[in-house]
């Protein structure tokens, strides 16, 4: 192996032996062979320590841990053992595309000023079948300075997709530990705030929807979403930055309480509402999503657990009229 182009491949996995197997199969089938394979078990117990024992494959090193169930915390290990110069991402219910890495690294040293790079994704289901995309492409066209791009959600960069100079990692630092979920988004802001990325514009990662990663508790995503969007905002001076992050951050506020509304958690939008007061209680849409809780609220709810927190501190500025 050649540790000028030797990459570094990290799956973290948590009792998922069968979708663990098919996601190794798809890094073994790459056309481009200097890579290591790092499988960081955060203390399965569903025979996947057995299945990691069986592989015979001097390029694959698991690293077994006691379980944290901090996503981070599992890549962070895997940074840690990595040698290689590039790191890619493959969470273990995802699936590579042969040629993925080869068209990643061939893009990056066409590109040296870029640090990092990225590439289009698939949603399949658990049989494999493509599921058709909603409202929005799969397959991203941005490249260069994306952070904008990112902060709007007008670029995607799965995890899985992505593919990081070791320069660039240690200029910005790994996984923030702190966030049990949005970790990965925090990391991509900071990778577009310090490099332009490259893309290859071709769905080259499947990423399955299956039972087993069903969404997070929806408060934790509002309030670490929110954290990453704060982190932004308290590094950068750039005006027109700071307008969109706010504006980003309303915007999903505001799709999130939709979403808990739809789905009948009325205790949760009421305590989202709470949450979100003090930065979009000015919004036009905000108020609308408080009045269509109040209007369809579960037993015992009421105006009275809708109204604004006491003592709250004056909102920041917000676009009225458009939260775009």
């Amino acid at each position: 192996m050649n540790p000028g182009t030797l990459i570094s491949i990290i799956i973290p996995t948590y009792n998922r032996a069968r979708l663990l197997r098919e996601a190794v199969e798809s890094v073994l089938a790459q056309t481009y062979h200097d890579w290591e394979l790092l499988v960081i078990d955060d203390g399965s117990t569903d025979g996947s320590r057995t299945y990691l024992g069986t592989l015979a494959h001097r390029r694959l090193r698991p690293v077994l841990l006691e379980h944290s169930g901090n996503a981070a915390r599992v890549r962070n290990a895997g940074l840690r053992a990595a040698r290689g110069s590039y790191i890619a991402f493959l969470d273990s219910d995802d699936l590579w595309h042969p040629e993925k890495l080869a068209l990643q690294i061939e893009d990056m040293h066409a590109h040296p000023e870029c640090g990092w790079s990225y590439t289009g994704l698939a949603l399949v289901d658990e049989r494999g079948q493509e599921i058709p995309p909603v409202g929005g492409r799969r397959v991203p066209a941005q490249r260069g300075w994306i952070l904008e791009a990112l902060i709007k959600g007008q670029a995607i960069a799965a995890t899985s997709a992505v593919l990081v100079r070791r320069q660039l990692l240690q200029r910005v630092g790994d996984f923030d530990e702190s966030l049990p979920v949005c970790e990965e988004i925090d990391l991509f802001f900071r990778f577009a705030e310090a490099s332009p990325a490259t893309v290859v514009c071709r769905p080259l990662v499947s990423c399955r929807r299956h039972p087993g990663n069903g969404p997070w508790p929806p408060l934790d995503v509002l309030e670490c979403r929110n954290r990453v969007y704060d982190g932004l905002l308290a590094r950068t001076s750039s005006r027109r930055l700071r307008r969109i992050c706010r504006r980003s951050k309303l915007r999903f506020t505001v799709a999130h309480l939709g979403r808990l509304r739809r789905t009948g958690l009325y205790a949760e939008t009421r305590q989202a509402l709470s949450m979100s007061f003090p930065y979009a209680g000015l919004h036009p849409a905000w108020w609308v999503a408080c009045l269509q809780t109040w209007l369809r609220r579960s037993p015992g709810g009421g105006p009275a657990s809708l109204r604004p927190p006491q003592g709250r501190a004056d909102p920041p500025p917000v676009a009225r009229g458009s939260s775009s």
